[in-house]
């Protein structure tokens, strides 16, 4: 069983391994509300690994939110459980609510397994957020898009999304883009399409193109055509 003291150990093996090098490195590329100890991804995935093997209800149960690592780890400790699809769901719109990072966030969605086998459920799922007016709700379903739904089937149902969501926060934008400039390499003339239809908003419009541009997978023909599609600001 899982306890208080468990959780304290815990805590204390995250100050424990503390790199300062890269608490000050991811600092300056996370944006978030909480105290970072600076413990690398690869540690966190053991911690997490070991709690879900062993009670990870009684650690979610004791859980708190008092810094980045501790939030990342209830993500992964979510991803490699094993449980229903309801249930999963439901702790994950429980665990959306915490997000205020990107690097969270991404994490969260990359490591979200049950996507290859549950596409239909998953996309279902995902599209709900598509109306939220809280940025990293929307950048979940951007980022989830993008990691399990760049295929045949839901390549149209991806961009018609994009296409329709409102991507005025930053985070939500930069997901966007990032999204469309993945999305080029393997359905270029679909994502031509959107791009010469100028359907996004200005600014969302040329930060796609910038990151396709900024893509080795695109050749430079491309590169040229799609600065070509930059639109000027109102």
């Amino acid at each position: 069983m899982y306890t208080d003291f468990d959780y304290q150990i815990l805590v204390t093996q995250l100050s424990q391994n503390s790199d300062s090098e890269y608490k000050d490195f991811q600092t300056g590329l996370s944006v978030g509300s909480n105290y970072m100890y600076g413990v690398r991804v690869p540690k966190l995935r053991t911690f997490a690994k070991r709690i879900a093997e062993r009670d990870w209800q009684g650690f979610m149960s004791v859980a708190r939110d008092n810094s980045y690592e501790e939030i990342m780890i209830q993500g992964m400790v979510l991803n490699y459980i094993k449980c229903d699809l309801g249930e999963r769901f439901r702790l994950t719109d429980e665990f959306i609510k915490k997000i205020d990072n990107w690097a969270i966030c991404d994490t969260f969605c990359s490591g979200f397994k049950s996507a290859k086998d549950n596409q239909a459920d998953v996309w279902d799922y995902i599209i709900k957020y598509a109306d939220s007016k809280k940025e990293f709700e929307k950048r979940f379903m951007i980022v989830m898009m993008m990691n399990h739904f760049l295929n045949d089937e839901y390549i149209d149902r991806v961009l018609e999304i994009i296409e329709k969501t409102e991507l005025k926060e930053y985070y939500v934008m930069m997901a966007a883009a990032w999204t469309i400039s993945t999305a080029f390499v393997k359905y270029r003339e679909k994502v031509l399409a959107l791009l010469e239809e100028k359907k996004l908003d200005a600014t969302a419009h040329n930060k796609a193109i910038r990151k396709c541009v900024e893509s080795y997978r695109v050749s430079n023909e491309d590169k040229a055509l799609l600065r070509s599609l930059k639109v000027k600001k109102q």
